[in-house]
């Protein structure tokens, strides 16, 4: 059952076949044609399993922004991609960024005695920074994704545009996360020759 389930759970979440509200023991194990004994003896808990397939949407979202890198190299598009994902996963994003997990429970589970998608999100964004020429990679990574995060936020709850009505929460979101980027890691202006 395990990689199936984690598997069919977020496709379930990406199509928009499961939501927030989905997310009990009693009605996932219905959604896997399953009992609630099954998940917790496969995974312990809800939040093991939800976990798991919170980092298949941290892959996911780590690719996309790898793959723009690739494409462009300019941080501005990285973080344009973040707020699309966000944007585009109303249901996956939550999950992976918003909800409570009992992070004790996980770590006395041993779920953070392996490398995690998240953690290779986050190392990815700090290399991807700092190849961009910011500053302090770490600290200024942390900055950008809690940024960006506000900004998904803002523009799904629909709130982004206050002040610019006329301009959807998704424009402005994205506008705003390639000024923050911007902001974060000015691009290094070309010295011209002085005559």
């Amino acid at each position: 059952m395990s990689g199936d389930a984690i598997e069919r759970i977020h496709r379930a979440l990406i199509a928009g076949e499961l939501a927030d509200e989905d997310l009990s023991a009693r009605r996932i194990a219905r959604f896997l044609g399953k009992t609630t004994g099954v998940v917790y003896h496969h995974y312990g808990s809800v939040d093991r399993l939800l976990f798991e397939v919170s980092q298949l949407g941290y892959a996911a979202l780590r690719e996309r922004l790898e793959g723009v890198a690739e494409r462009s190299g300019d941080l501005a598009d990285l973080a344009a991609a973040f707020v699309e994902f966000g944007l585009d996963h109303p249901e996956l994003y939550p999950l992976m960024f918003e909800r409570r997990y009992d992070w004790a429970a996980l770590r006395a589970a041993g779920v953070f005695d392996a490398p995690t998608e998240s953690g290779a999100l986050l190392t990815s964004m700090t290399c991807l920074l700092g190849d961009a020429g910011a500053v302090d990679p770490v600290a200024d990574g942390r900055l950008l994704v809690a940024g960006l995060h506000g900004l998904v936020s803002l523009a799904a709850s629909g709130r982004a545009n206050a002040g610019a009505l006329g301009t959807p929460d998704r424009d402005v979101a994205i506008a705003a996360a390639r000024d923050l980027a911007q902001r974060i890691a000015p691009k290094k202006k070309k010295k011209g020759r002085s005559r």
